[in-house]
Order: structure tokens, then sequence, then C-alpha cells
């Protein structure tokens, strides 16, 4: 019998090949998403092109998603992610920095098979790479099969073009037949062959394969015949599985190993078995290596599927702890997450340090249902205090504060203090004063602990107590606890703690330079330290707030923006976070849309997570404010109930911005003076709290609403708040005062060179409405065309102001008609002709507008129609 060439030529894909290689070079996109259904031949057309654009100088790497390499956290980038202790930003850069190559250093090029099958980080760093242009990409997916989001993005959002691989033509697979067996097929075997495959290359394959073997298949008159008796085309898993069940069973056991634990470092997988068992394996195409030899593969998904849908319960268990055993003691560079799924679920006694070493690196990339199973395990092995604890600070994090508080009471003061995980006083402190709510017994615990405490640890613990402070709207008394810690002496954890309360606080209390450097302080320690991504993105967006309290409203947007982009490819709370504050910062620029676009998607971002804790409800106050402000009443009132509902006691230093989000539901549902009202008692909260900033904030509302009787303390508060929003909102509540039209004007400007675009929109209503008291009827129309276009280009803010300033032109049809050709550069003449009328009348029409408007000349009407031309203006029809 003639022997198959091995392996098979690659046929009928010559086109492919060709737009594979037109992707990897074209501008924009640089690699391709090959889909198609299983044995269609996407693995094989991948690894061609790789080869031959690594003749071309490409430098090539390969990963692949398995089915078992899915449950773990960047499964797929185990080998380049070798840190353990690390957030999910920090492991990202780790894989880029290990990925990259040098500028001089030939393109790269990473092949992805089976990408639907990766883990969501690993999808995630995959989405980076390309969206970055860090590295060219190929990457296969099974059609049909549901794909991580990032991976779908990949053509969705057109960073790479997508191939639908369709199955061979017949022509084709005649033609492979005749490659492969290197001889002609007669036609009534050809005929069948195709009945059975249909054109997939696979399934084609493994038929050939299986009836040579058996002699069904056979050269007879120098043509291969063949003389199966199959009636009924077999599925795919049944030809697979006569493949790989005709194997020996030691073969057919390290396909098993390799399948429950793929990717496999070789030396364990020598370890385990004989290296010719290995070779005989990878001989029939059971098993194969990654180009660099560094990891080993089962020859297909389905090989591995099928043997371990064979297995038995207690097989599974016993292969596990094989496995498990060499790579916990053969030294072997083995994902921890990876090692401690086979562990818990072999047949091995517990390993207390590896249970524990996988919950603490699960809870670091994020994976907290993970995370809770291997401390579960942990703690029934041994409920020791560091196991409680770990158990413990899992399930604050779910924000399962009664199961956390019930493993918290049955340890002491001195067993709290375990090395190597946070502080149980501070653990319990932060799960009493938000998941449980109970703000009171928080802060008793704190002050209880620093009684029993040694200096050294009442340094993380007095910080806990600036956050405590900072919380509950205690500006001055965080600064001075903080004052009381030397952040020399501060892990990392509390350090980041520390820097986020003092932002917090020196905001509220307007000193934003001092701010602005502690926040610069805690971005170092986020960059030098394999810290939580969660808590960089909190302090960019009490960083962010500073810095608009105080009037730097461009910066606070470039902060929030810049942040943004440092977590957008992070998967939950990181990005979700980094997206609300990025909505805050729109609605301080006025940028209504993106704000209630942002909102909206941080709040689907966080679910159902965060109303036990309060994470999302200084957010929802926020939309609840840009709803009113954009006008949609009924959206506005059921958010401001919905936040009422969530109102969350550990958030008191947020209460300015509830009482104001309240005000603004108010005033644009008509009732100014409750609006006025609860304004001026969330100044009042903010100045019996020592938050002048936010003080200001709130004055400044009153001012927009109508009421300036906050001026003499914003005078006061200019002096004494750092920016320049202080003085700005001082010298506009004096000018509504005094009913100072033209310093209205002033104010206005003031506030949209500052970037409060809103508070401008509403400063040049308001100068309209006085323009028109004095009689100033061409000012009036000006200022609130202004106020008008400004609150447009915000997304059609809506306020008592801009409602009261509301006035169309004062013309006729025929004057508008005439006004308008005028603001277009026309001449009268010009006019005449275009409207059929003698000059004469148009200059009557001219004079006409001019004296109604209040203008002069020419000049001042055009300017004055230019302003209104994209407003809804109505000419009166008289």
């Amino acid at each position: 019998m003639t022997d198959m060439v091995d392996p098979w030529p690659l046929t009928g894909r010559i086109d492919e090949l060709r737009l594979v290689s037109e992707a990897l070079t074209e501008g924009g996109r640089q690699g391709i998403v090959i889909a198609g259904h299983a044995g269609v031949g996407k693995t094989r057309l991948a690894r061609t092109a790789a080869e031959l654009a690594a003749e071309e100088g490409w430098a090539v790497r390969r990963i692949a998603g398995t089915a078992t390499g899915r449950a773990v956290s960047l499964g797929a980038f185990a080998r380049w992610a070798d840190v353990d202790d690390a957030s999910p930003l920090a492991l990202a850069r780790k894989v880029f920095g290990d990925l990259a190559y040098a500028d001089d250093a030939p393109p790269l090029l990473l092949v992805v098979d089976d990408a639907h099958l990766l883990d969501d980080l690993s999808a995630l760093i995959v989405h980076h790479i390309a969206l970055q242009g860090i590295a060219g990409v190929i990457a296969t997916i099974r059609t049909g099969e549901r794909a991580p989001d990032a991976v779908t993005a990949l053509w969705k959002d057109g960073l790479l073009r997508r191939l639908e691989l369709q199955p061979l033509s017949r022509d084709e697979s005649d033609r492979l037949l005749l490659a492969a067996l290197d001889g002609p097929v007669d036609k009534e075997s050809s005929d069948r062959m195709w009945r059975l495959s249909r054109g997939n290359v696979l399934f084609l394959y493994h038929l050939v394969e299986h009836e040579r073997q058996s002699g069904a298949l056979d050269i007879v008159d120098g043509q291969w015949r063949s003389f199966a008796t199959l009636s009924a085309s077999p599925s795919l898993i049944e030809l697979v599985d006569q493949q790989v069940g005709a194997v020996p069973d030691d073969v057919g056991e390290v396909v098993d190993l390799v399948a429950i634990a793929e990717p496999l470092d070789p030396g364990v997988l020598a370890a385990l078995v004989d290296p010719d068992l290995i070779e005989a394996a990878e001989q029939r195409g059971l098993i194969t290596s990654g180009p660099s030899g560094d990891a080993v593969y089962v020859g297909h998904p389905l090989y591995g599927e099928i043997r371990l849908s064979r297995c038995g319960p207690r097989r599974m268990r016993r292969l596990r702890g094989r496995l498990a055993t060499v790579m916990a003691t053969e030294g072997a560079e083995v994902d921890p997450l990876r090692l401690g799924l086979l562990w818990l679920e072999s047949d091995l006694a517990p390993n207390i340090e590896i249970l524990s070493r996988a919950a603490h690196i699960a809870g670091s990339r994020l994976d907290v249902g993970l995370a809770e199973r291997f401390a579960r395990a942990a703690v029934e092995t041994s409920a020791s205090p560091f196991t409680k604890l770990q158990l413990a600070y899992i399930l604050f994090l779910q924000e399962k504060g009664g199961a956390a508080e019930a493993i918290l009471d049955t340890l002491d003061f001195q067993d709290m203090a375990v090395p190597g995980v946070i502080d149980g006083v501070i653990l319990r402190a932060g799960n009493l004063l938000w998941p449980l709510r109970d703000t009171l017994t928080s802060s008793a615990v704190i002050e209880d602990a620093l009684r029993m405490g040694d200096e050294q640890r009442n340094q993380s613990l007095r910080t806990f107590r600036a956050v405590q402070h900072a919380m509950a709207a205690q500006p001055a008394q965080t600064v001075s606890t903080m004052a009381r810690v030397n952040y020399d002496r501060l892990d990392s954890f509390s350090r980041l703690f520390g820097y986020s309360a003092e932002t917090i606080a020196l905001g509220d209390l307007g000193d934003v330079d001092r701010a602005s450097h502690l926040a610069a302080e805690g971005y170092r320690v986020l960059d030098e330290s394999p810290l939580d991504s969660f808590h960089g993105t909190g302090l960019a967006e009490f960083h962010a707030y500073a810095m608009l309290a105080a009037g730097y409203v461009a910066e606070a947007h470039a902060i929030s923006e810049r942040q943004y982009r440092k977590y957008a490819d992070l998967p939950g709370l990181s990005q979700s976070m980094a997206v609300g504050a990025v909505g805050m910062t729109a609605l301080g620029i006025g940028d209504l849309n993106a704000a209630l676009r942002h909102f909206a998607t941080a709040q689907a971002g966080f679910g159902e997570y965060g109303n036990i804790s309060g994470l999302f409800y200084r957010f929802r106050i926020l939309h609840t404010e840009a709803f009113a402000r954009s006008g949609d009443m009924q959206a506005a009132v059921q958010s401001l109930d919905s936040t009422t509902q969530n109102r969350h006691p550990a958030y008191e230093y947020v209460e300015p911005n509830y009482l104001l989000a309240s005000a603004w539901v108010a005033a644009n549902r008509g009732h100014v003076p409750e609006a006025c009202e609860i304004a001026f008692r969330a100044a009042e909260f903010a100045r019996a709290h020592g938050q002048p900033a936010r003080e200001v904030m709130c004055l400044q509302a009153a001012a927009q609403f109508g009421d300036p009787s906050g001026v003499d303390r914003l005078t006061d508060l200019a002096a004494r708040v750092q920016g320049p929003r202080a003085p700005a909102a001082a010298r506009y509540a004096r000018a509504l005062a005094a009913d100072d039209a033209a310093a209205l004007d002033a104010a206005s400007v003031d506030f949209a060179t500052m970037g409060d675009t809103l508070a401008a929109a509403d400063a040049a209503a308001q100068a309209a409405t006085a323009h028109r008291r004095a009689g100033l009827r061409g000012s009036a129309l000006t200022s609130s065309a202004r106020a008008r276009s400004i609150a447009g280009a915000c997304g059609n803010a809506v306020s008592p102001a801009l409602a009261a300033a509301r006035v169309p032109l004062p013309f006729t049809r025929r004057e508008h008609e005439i006004a308008k050709l005028l603001s277009e550069g026309l001449t009268n003449r010009a006019i005449a002709e275009a409207m059929s009328v003698s000059v004469r009348t148009v200059e009557g029409h001219i004079y006409q507008a001019s004296s109604k408007a209040g203008v002069s000349s020419r000049a001042e009407l055009s300017a004055l129609v230019k302003q209104f031309s994209e407003l809804d203006t109505e000419p009166d029809p008289g």
C-alpha cells in the first residue's frame, strides 16, 4: 500500500493565502480573522500563511485557545505572564513587553488558533495588540461558536479583516485527494468521498486515513478504490473517534494528559510518560508542539474532546493528580491558576500553599468567583487566620458582607495581623463601611484598634481612618490624620489608600495644587506596584473632580480621558469606573450627550454589582443631573428616585452633589424656588463640613437658578479656594445681584473660557433678560442667541434661565427672508432680484428689521441674524 503524502498539501486556497498576505500589509489594518466551521482548514491556512510570512522576515509567535485553558485568566499567554502577584494591567504590560521586539527587530506576527476559546483577559490582550499595532495578527475562530466580545470586536470594529473560509469545492476536493494519495481515485470512490465529506478537509482526512489503515481503501489497477460499506455520512466526531480510538492505550494516555492541561510544558509531559510514547503520539498527529517548542497541544481540539468524554470521573481525577504533582515538584514554569485548578479537581490531598496562592492570584486578576473557590478549599483544608482572612477579603470584594463578617468574628485582634494579606481590622472596617453600611461601628473598630496596636501597625490603621474621614465629609480631619502617617512606612496598598483619601480631602478644601501633587504620587505607586487597577481609576476620578471644582475643566477632562485609555481594554470594574469618571468630566464641560452615553455604559458595566456597597452611587447622582440638564425629565425623575433609594451612608462627602442633582430636577420641572432652597441647603452642608470647593459649586448653581444671595459668601470663598471657578462665580453672582447685563455677558465669557459651557449658557441667558429689562432689544437678542447657541452645542441643554431668555427675532416673514439674505452677504440689488421686489422695498424692510432688533447698521443686523440662523426662530406671520 502506498504511503499518503504527509502532511496533506494545501489545496484550493491560493486566493485565500493572497487575502491573508494583503491583510498583513494593507494600511489601517494589519491582520485577519479566519472563520469557518470545524474542519474546513482554518488552522492549516493560518499555519501556511505564517510560514510564508516567516520567509518574508516576520517573527512568528503562536498561541491557542483551548477548552480547558478558557477557565484560567490569561491562560493563552501563561508562558509570558510569569508574574504571580499582579493586576490585569501589570500582567498585560508584562505580556506586551515580552512579546514586543526592539525597534530594529523584524515585524512581529501573532497567530491565534481557536480564538473563540480564549479566556476574556487573553482575548482583551489580543484585541489591544491589534488596536495598538504591536503585531500583525492571524486569528482563527469557529463559525457558530460564541467568542469573547474582544475577539468579536476585532472584525466588527474594523481592526482586522474577516475571511469566512468555505469548504472545498468538488474540483478542489478531487485535486486534494489526487495530491494526498499521490495517484488517481476511481470515480465511484471519489463520489463517495465527496458525499461523505462535502469539502470538509478534516472529514476527508480522517475518512481517508481510517479506510487506508483498515484496508478499505487500496490501489486496484493503478487507481485508488474504496471498498467501505458505509451507507450514511458519519459525523465528524465518529470519524475522529475512529482515528484516535485506534491508538494503543499508552499513546492515548499521552493525548489525555495533554488535553487536560494544554498548553502543557514539554518538561512536564516528559516527566510523566516515556519519550517514545510522546514521539508516537506526535507522529500520528495526535499532539503537536508550538513553533518555539515550549508548549504541547492536542493535534486537533476534537481529539481531546472525544478522549476526555470517554474518561470516567476517577480516571480524570487521577490524571489531574499526576499532572499537578509534576507541575508542583519539577520546577516547571506553570500558571498558578492552572496548577490550582488541577490540584483542586484531582485525587490529591489538598495543598494549602498551592490553593492559597491560586486564590490570591485569582483575586488580583479580578476573577473573584474562581478566587472564592480556591479560598474556600484552603479554609476547609486548614482554617488558619491566614486562610480565613483571605476568604473574608474575597467575600468582601463580592459584596458578601454578612458572610465576610461571620468569618472575621472568629478571629481576635492579633489573628487579624497576618503578613501577606490585608490587615483584618481594616478589612472588617471596610466591610462594615461599604457592604454592611454601618459607618459608626466601622469607625469604632479602627479607633479601638489604634488604642491596641503597635506604632507600625497604626500607620496603616490611621490611613484607613483617614479614608473614613474623607468619606464622611471631614476633609480637615483627613489631612490632620494623614499628617501623623509616614508614607514610607506603608505598603503600596495603604499608600494608595492614603493618596486617594487626601486627594478627595484637599480637593474639597480647595487646595488643588496639593491634591494634584498627591494624586501624582499615587499614579507613581500604581505604575510601580502590581496592584488591583480598580484603585487607579478611583484616584483619577478624585483628582479630576478636584480640578473640575477648582475650575480647571479641560485639565479635569484630560485626566479622566487618560485614565480611560489606560483601562479601556481591561474587563469588569476597572473599565466601568474609568467610563464613569469620563462621564463626570463630560458633564463638567457641558457635553451632555457624551455624559449620558458614558454613564449608561458604566451602569451597564456595573450591572447589579455596587448596589450594596454603593460603588456606583456617586455616578448615579451625576447621571441624574445629566438627565435633568438635558431636559429628559421623565428619566431624571426616575433616576432621582432610584438614587434616593440607593443612598449610601458611607458616601456622605458627595451629599452636596446629591442635593444639587435634586435641585436641577426641581428647577427643570418648573419648581425654581424649591431648586434655590435645595441649592442653599447643599451649600450649607458643604460649609458645615468644611468643603469650600463644593460650596462654591452649590452657590454657583443657586445663581444659575436666579438667586445671587450667596454673593458675599462667594467673595469670601474666592480668597480661600484655588482655581478660577470661585472668583468667576463671585463676579457672576455680583453681576446678577446688580442686574448688570454687560457684567453678565462678561461672566458668560469667563465661564466659557474656564470650560463650564453650561454655566456660560445660563449667564448669557440671564444677560439677555437683563438687557431686555433695560430696553436694549438688540443686545437682548444677541445675548439670547449666544445662550441658545451654547446650549445647543451642549446637547440642547435646558434651564430656567434659558427658558426665560427664549425670544425669537421680532420680524415678519418677509423681513426675516430679506435679513437672512443680507446675512449671507447679498447686496440690496441682489436681494431685490432674488425676491422679485424693488430695491426701495428691500431697503424699507431692512430699516424696519433693524429698528425692531434695536440695531443701527447693516453689519449689526447681519451679525444678529447669523447668530440666530442655527436656531429654531419663527418669524412673525403678520
